[in-house]
């Protein structure tokens, strides 16, 4: 499924303070503009830390139309608006959820520098475990 900007507007896990957005490919980070700073480094730790990995994500986008969405929350209680079903007590820094195609990576607010290895890791293993239906049909007709 390609997600739309209106679509994404419309689901629980936009929010009003995204006011700017870094797309590389498949990857789509959405920030408010105070968050600038942040979601930049995030952007140049993806090119340099995940070019592999980006490279392969961006044929699988391609061939599917789908997306993972880098939200960063101003805040927590904007972030536990859209993680309604996480268990509150859990305090990471980050959720991940799949929602259609698309996999949603949620920061808690702007991450610390400690927290960054984590988000770099967690796109790793969501870039190389990302499996869109689109991609598997292509693969792995179904049988009549």
């Amino acid at each position: 499924m390609r997600t739309s900007y209106t679509t994404l507007m419309q689901s629980k896990y936009f929010n009003p303070a995204f006011n700017s957005a870094i797309f590389d490919g498949p990857v789509r980070i959405y920030f408010a503009q105070f968050h600038e700073a942040l979601a930049l480094k995030i952007y140049f730790s993806v090119q340099q830390r995940l070019a592999d990995q980006l490279a392969m994500a961006k044929e699988k986008a391609k061939a599917s139309g789908a997306n993972i969405l880098v939200m960063v929350y101003p805040t927590e209680e904007s972030f536990l608006l859209s993680f309604e079903n996480m268990n509150a007590a859990i305090k990471g820094p980050l959720e991940v959820e799949k929602w259609n195609e698309d996999v949603v990576i949620g920061l808690r607010g702007p991450i610390e520098d400690e927290n960054m290895d984590l988000l770099v890791d967690t796109l790793r293993l969501t870039m190389e475990n990302w499996r869109p239906a689109e991609i598997l049909r292509a693969v792995a007709p179904l049988e009549v």
